[in-house]
């Protein structure tokens, strides 16, 4: 009769679990937040590794107990799973943070253009004309995945893109303070990982927001204006939205 080795079957399930985080992550989009979709690839080839892996440790349960000291062995790998858990629970409060200085910094540029002569050159534009003609198409300039600067310029220059017709993919993030049917629609930036990454939105004005879900993915189109919102300290921001005429969800 073989042996059932106690240590080894925790050891198969710890990096079962550790797999299944994996493909959670990747699966729900989640892992985006992590690392760049460049970075992508290098995740399905870890969740490969770690099957294979997982799959071979299934002999070593009916084997004899070792001298080592398990928990050593385990630690890491538990460590990470807790972190990794706390960490996407956290999201959310993340996004909202940094979508709340996105908010203030464009109030701040909007008086600062107010304060100066209108055909000054802005120093701190991310986007020029060329670029932007690159990511207009039917009329509509287009934000996604490949260009999420643009929100960035619009943050930095709003009164360069009132009027404009956009298009934005996005996921949902609701503040209290906004305004009836108001919501941001925000993006993460991130070339490798997310220790480079930045959250970056624009508020989204549509009359069926309360059927939005927190962090749905959405694709909304419609033109860029302003509107004045009063945030949780009391105080008013003329900020860039886009009023929304057609919104499309995507999960």
């Amino acid at each position: 009769m073989k042996r059932f080795n106690f240590d080894e079957f925790l050891w198969f399930i710890i990096i079962t679990l550790l797999d299944i985080c994996l493909i959670y992550l990747v699966v729900t989009g989640k892992i985006e937040f992590y690392i760049g979709k460049k970075m992508i690839i290098y995740i399905y080839v870890t969740i490969a590794v770690i099957s294979i892996i997982s799959i071979f440790q299934i002999s070593n349960i009916f084997t004899p107990k070792s001298s080592g000291d398990f928990k050593i062995k385990m630690l890491p790998i538990i460590l990470t799973l807790i972190i990794g858990v706390i960490s996407v629970c956290g999201q959310g409060t993340f996004k909202h943070i940094e979508l709340d200085k996105e908010v203030k910094e464009s109030d701040s540029q909007i008086n600062l253009k107010h304060n100066h002569d209108d055909n000054l050159k802005n120093t701190n534009s991310y986007i020029n004309e060329s670029d932007l003609n690159k990511n207009t198409k039917d009329g509509f300039l287009i934000i996604n995945e490949q260009n999420p600067l643009i929100l960035k310029d619009i943050v930095a220059n709003p009164q360069k893109y009132i009027g404009r017709n956009l298009e934005i993919h996005g996921f949902v993030c609701k503040e209290s303070y906004l305004n009836k049917n108001q919501f941001v629609i925000g993006r993460v930036i991130m070339n490798c990982c997310a220790a480079d990454s930045e959250v970056v939105g624009i508020i989204g004005e549509y009359e069926n927001s309360i059927d939005l879900r927190e962090n749905q993915l959405v694709r909304a189109k419609g033109k860029i204006n302003y509107s004045t919102i009063n945030d949780n300290d009391g105080v008013d921001h003329k900020v860039p939205i886009i009023k929304i005429d057609k919104l499309e969800t995507e999960d």
